[in-house]
């Protein structure tokens, strides 16, 4: 059972899906990384709660989904 995604696990999905980076670019996950990483660093506040609620939603579906489910490294 996988882990339920945090606040920056959602941001980043979404911002790879929306294809605002280019293919060269997106093949080098050590790049992409490092800027998502700034952009997520430099979001505003209210953008950065509403992935913060997004996660919180996720953690909620993830608990009902599996409810005896923890994390064991």
């Amino acid at each position: 059972i996988p882990r339920p995604p945090n606040a920056f696990i959602l941001f980043r999905s979404a911002f790879i899906r929306s294809r605002k980076i280019s293919s060269d670019i997106e093949g080098n996950h050590s790049t992409l990384s490092k800027i998502i990483g700034r952009l997520w660093r430099n979001l505003p506040p209210d953008e950065r709660a509403e992935w913060e609620a997004r996660a919180r939603l996720a953690q909620e579906e993830h608990r009902q989904r599996y409810p005896d489910w923890r994390f064991s490294p």
